[in-house]
C-alpha cells in the first residue's frame, strides 16, 4: 500500500514537471542571436473516439488554426510583458509582422509545419525561430468529460462556435523548439505536461488572445515554466 501511494505521489509530481534539452554548442549560438520569431502553434487534439466523431475535419481544422494564432499572440504578449521587467539578449519579432510575411509568401497554416525551419528563419529574416507544439488530450473517461463540460454555444469573434463546448480537455502537453537558421537540428527544447482536474465552462467574455481558457485554464502556469527557462534571459 505504501509503495502504491509513493507511486501515485511521484506520478502527480512528474505530471507538472518540465524538461529542457540543448545541443552541444547551443549556448554560443544562442548568445549570437539578435532576433527571433515565434511561429503559429501547431495545435492538435487527442480526443476519445466517441468525442472525435462529433467533429468534421473542417471543424477541427478551423479551431486548430484559430487557436494557433491566438496562442502565438498570447505567448508573444507574455514575453513582451516579461521583457519590460527583465532584459532579454534578443529581440522578438512582432507576431503581426511574422504572420504578414507568411501570408505574403503564401505560406498557409496547413503547410507551415512541413517546411524547413531554416528556410522559414531566412524568410522571416531572423536568426532563429521558436516552433511551439501543443496537444490537448482527454485522459479521463468520456462520461466524466461530458459531465464536466456541458454543451453550449460560445460566441467567438463574429460567429458562434457551438462545438467548443464539447472539447472537454483535461491534459495539455506543450513542446517549444528553438531552431537556428543555419541548422535543422533544434538547439534547445522545452517540454512540459500539465494535468487539470477542474474544467472551465466556456465563457463568452474571453478575448481572442485568451482562446485557450475555455478549453484549459492554466496556460499561464505553463508559460511561467517556459519563461523561467527561456534561454535569452540576462542573468
Amino acid at each position: 500500500m505504501k509503495t502504491l501511494l509513493h507511486c501515485v505521489i511521484l506520478s502527480l509530481l512528474l505530471a507538472g514537471c518540465s524538461t529542457i534539452n540543448s545541443t552541444t554548442g547551443s549556448q554560443a549560438k544562442i548568445k549570437s542571436h539578435k532576433t527571433i520569431a515565434i511561429l503559429p502553434f501547431d495545435v492538435r487534439f487527442d480526443l476519445r473516439n466517441k468525442n472525435r466523431k462529433k467533429f468534421s475535419e473542417e471543424e477541427l481544422a478551423d479551431v486548430r488554426h484559430f487557436m494557433a494564432l491566438g496562442l502565438q499572440q498570447y505567448l508573444y504578449n507574455w514575453l513582451k510583458n516579461y521583457g519590460r521587467k527583465k532584459t532579454f539578449t534578443v529581440a522578438i519579432q512582432n507576431v503581426d509582422i511574422t504572420d504578414s510575411i507568411l501570408t505574403e509568401k503564401k505560406i498557409s497554416y496547413a503547410v507551415l509545419y512541413n517546411m524547413s525551419r531554416t528556410e522559414l528563419a531566412k524568410m522571416l529574416d531572423v536568426d532563429a525561430v521558436l516552433t511551439p507544439n501543443v496537444i490537448f488530450a482527454q485522459p479521463n473517461s468520456e462520461a466524466a468529460s461530458m459531465l464536466a463540460m456541458p454543451l453550449g454555444a460560445v460566441p467567438l469573434g463574429s460567429g458562434t462556435v457551438s462545438f467548443y463546448g464539447r472539447l472537454a480537455t483535461q491534459q495539455m502537453k506543450m513542446q517549444i523548439l528553438l531552431t537556428d537558421r543555419e541548422s535543422e537540428i533544434s538547439i534547445w527544447t522545452f517540454q512540459t505536461k500539465t494535468n487539470n482536474s477542474r474544467l472551465t465552462k466556456p465563457s463568452a467574455s474571453r478575448q481572442k488572445e485568451n482562446i485557450l481558457y475555455p478549453l484549459f485554464d492554466n496556460i499561464d502556469e505553463t508559460l511561467i515554466k517556459f519563461i523561467r527557462n527561456f534561454p535569452y534571459k540576462e542573468f
